[in-house]
């Protein structure tokens, strides 16, 4: 009976620490698809669950916890926070869990799995937690955030870090996958874990890197803004070089109406016309190319750079 009440007043502490952390993290958000856009499986590292199922708090997600007594703590924080805890573990009551989240998923609800949990090993997707994915016929989306400052222990089989208050935090949201009714799933299993790998990487090392060649070689998608209104045929060289270098990144070039008439414009370029005006300070680009002082108080960025 007393371990039964101990465990739910760390289950509270717990809840109370992370509600306070979260209200105070300044918190970028890197989606790639609109998480929440259709119905998803989340699936993340187990050392890295913390941020991920706070920063999604209050959407009825369904989350599995383990039969353990550190499984109870668990439970009782994704409740605080709006979610709905299925007990159950690769070890103990798995099969009974599974049939229980399908069940929710089919009503609509969106899942997220601990895909190395509970106990491991480290980094290795486990493919029977994509069985919700393939059966329901729901995308799956690769999750990874990190804040800059958190506590790591570095002795616990997952390296389980614990963000720190008024920490700057990345939350990343990768692409969609896919996984059809005849896919092999140890197979699906080793190209989750390949992605899971890669957004950890970046989130963990690659974004906080003052380097602007590592930071967007290893963004999943960068945004890069490239400014000359008065020289479109600059902006466009510039685009193209930077298209060859960064594949994976989307462009928008602000230029004037009038310098763009009768001009090829590179493919899949978002184009801006005329003057910056304050509704750019809710946009968010990693690099920005040509930007002016001025320019400077309207667009958020992580790299400003003249060429």
């Amino acid at each position: 009976m007393f371990d039964l009440v101990f465990r739910k007043i760390l289950s509270k502490i717990a809840y109370y620490y992370i509600a306070f952390t979260k209200a105070t993290l300044r918190v970028r958000t890197i989606d790639l698809v609109g998480r929440f856009n259709e119905q998803s499986v989340f699936a993340l590292w187990h050392g890295e669950q913390i941020l991920p199922l706070c920063l999604n708090s209050g959407r009825n997600i369904v989350a599995m916890c383990s039969m353990s007594k550190d499984g109870e703590i668990q439970a009782g924080v994704l409740k605080d926070f709006g979610y709905i805890a299925v007990r159950g573990s690769t070890s103990n009551r798995a099969q009974r869990a599974l049939i229980e989240t399908l069940r929710y998923a089919k009503k609509g609800h969106h899942v997220a799995f601990t895909v190395d949990g509970p106990k491991g090993p480290v980094n290795k997707v486990k493919s029977g937690l994509l069985l919700v994915s393939q059966k329901i016929g729901i995308r799956l989306i690769p999750i990874s955030a990190i804040s800059k400052n958190s506590l790591t222990f570095k002795k616990s089989w997952d390296k389980f870090k614990v963000p720190l208050p008024f920490s700057k935090t990345v939350a990343v949201y990768g692409n969609p996958i896919k996984i059809e009714q005849d896919d092999n799933l140890e197979e699906k299993a080793l190209i989750v874990e390949k992605e899971l790998n890669k957004l950890s990487k970046f989130a963990n090392k690659y974004y906080w890197s003052k380097n602007i060649d590592e930071y967007l070689l290893h963004h999943p998608q960068p945004k890069i803004l490239v400014k000359n209104k008065n020289n479109i045929k600059v902006c466009i060289d510039k685009i193209n070089e930077l298209k060859q270098k960064y594949p994976l990144a989307k462009f928008t070039l602000i230029a004037k109406e009038e310098k763009i008439q009768n001009i090829d414009l590179p493919k899949n370029i978002e184009k801006i016309i005329g003057k910056i005006t304050y509704s750019f300070k809710k946009q968010q680009y990693d690099v920005c190319y040509g930007l002016n002082f001025f320019d400077s108080f309207f667009i958020k960025t992580n790299f400003s750079l003249s060429f």
